[in-house]
């Protein structure tokens, strides 16, 4: 039991929302002109937008795209406080939030969208050495230290031979599949240019799935169009095959195949933030919440756990929703309209997910979508809906226009601008 933060000022009933992500700011943003207090805490003070990290970590498009500060998304909000803090513990029972780095927040509803954590599921080695892809600092991680291989190797060329400018990437679905199309444009185009040197041939992108075929969530014709797509573009797409031991220069899978790599992508699995763990509440598969038809824990009603911490099954057709930033934001906008009915008196209504298909780009001018009834769509036309659909889910306008510059400039250049190595601390230069 934790002692209660003093709120005797506290006249209005207060709302607290944990995680800025795509269902914090959903929810947020809903309670905008409810008379309620509105606290966002995320341990961050900027919202990722984590559907174009890929790019990010490929040079495609800068850092200001893929980031916006919270506070200038809802921080003019009359009624919303934001705040930069790490929470440690929930008091479900008291009411009660408790944070490294800021007093304990009390809380009449709280909205639980802190997201995930990258699952290694006990990989020896993985969580050491390998690269995964779920944070804004990932990314650009992942970018630095692809730049820089390829500079130490246009600098001591025996490290080529030991596989420095080998990829491997681990898991077929979306997160894989377009990174591995990525990374490959970003060899195949600006760094064989940038490093004229070496020969393309000796650097390698292998894309690593346990399962028979790659996307397995779509259609035949899709798991097969993206398999050629890659293959076109030089990934090596190894199937039925399992990661057992990561190293620094080397991957070891589980067949005894061993791919000399100085780089590892992970791209397959997470888990809800650990904090669940702590909460007395039984978990589903990944540590999520399993919450009920109006996304509320059925044993506390006032608390809403959305986006990727969340085990929401889809009312319509009785399946799980997948962890995808369109599922999360459409969560977190409705438990922002059921906070705001309670808080009206009313009953809360049961969660509607409006699928508007699962898609995924493997390179310029590729793509695949699947409808919800089924249909599929591949090539540009895939391309440009994938496009279309994801300048709409970036949080400001001034976003949009970034994207759309830097993938303009891209789509007549085939050059990428972001492909350079800033790291705090680096250089020796002279003032």
């Amino acid at each position: 039991m934790h002692e209660r933060p003093d709120d005797t000022n506290t006249a209005r009933q207060q709302v607290l929302i944990l995680g800025g992500g795509f269902a914090g700011i959903g929810a947020t943003r809903k309670l905008k002109d409810v008379d309620v207090d509105v606290v966002l805490v995320d341990s961050r003070d900027y919202h990722s937008f984590q559907p174009m990290l890929y790019q990010l970590a490929t040079g495609l498009v800068d850092t200001a795209v893929v980031a916006h500060s919270l506070r200038d998304l809802v921080g003019k909000q009359e009624n919303t406080t934001v705040h930069q803090a790490h929470a440690t513990a929930i008091d479900l029972e008291d009411g009660m939030v408790v944070f490294e780095d800021m007093d304990p927040v009390r809380f009449d509803y709280l909205v639980l969208a802190l997201g995930a954590v990258v699952e290694f599921f006990g990989v020896d080695g993985a969580d050491r050495h390998a690269f995964p892809l779920y944070t804004i600092e990932d990314a650009l991680r992942l970018r630095n230290h692809l730049i820089a291989s390829w500079e130490r190797a246009d600098a001591h060329r025996a490290l080529v031979e030991d596989g420095a400018l080998n990829v491997v990437i681990v898991g077929g679905g979306p997160t894989g599949i377009e990174t591995a199309g990525a990374v490959a444009e970003l060899y195949h185009g600006d760094f064989t240019d940038d490093f004229r040197g070496i020969d393309m041939a000796d650097a390698r992108i292998i894309l690593v799935e346990a399962g028979p075929e790659l996307f397995p969530m779509f259609e035949s014709d899709i798991r097969s169009y993206a398999q050629h797509a890659l293959e076109e573009r030089g990934v090596e797409v190894m199937l039925g095959e399992i990661v057992e031991k990561v190293e620094a220069t080397r991957v070891t899978l589980k067949s005894g195949k061993v791919l000399p790599a100085h780089t590892l992508v992970w791209g397959a699995g997470l888990r809800a933030n650990p904090i669940v763990e702590s909460l007395g509440i039984e978990l589903q598969k990944g540590k999520r919440l399993a919450v009920g038809p109006e996304l509320n824990l059925e044993e506390h009603p006032n608390v809403f756990p959305v986006g990727d911490i969340a085990w929401i099954t889809d009312t319509k057709t009785g399946q799980v929703l997948p962890q995808l930033g369109s599922v999360a934001l459409q969560a977190g906008e409705h438990a922002g309209e059921n906070i705001a009915r309670a808080i009206d008196g009313k009953d809360g209504k049961p969660f509607a997910y409006h699928d508007k298909g699962t898609m995924a780009t493997i390179g310029r001018g590729s793509a695949v979508v699947q409808l919800h009834d089924g249909k599929t769509i591949k090539g540009k036309a895939a391309w440009l809906a994938w496009g279309a659909v994801h300048l709409t889910l970036l949080s400001a306008g001034e976003d949009r226009a970034k994207a759309m510059i830097d993938w303009t400039w891209a789509g007549f250049t085939h050059d990428r601008p972001g492909r350079i190595h800033i790291e705090a601390g680096a250089g020796r230069d002279s003032p």
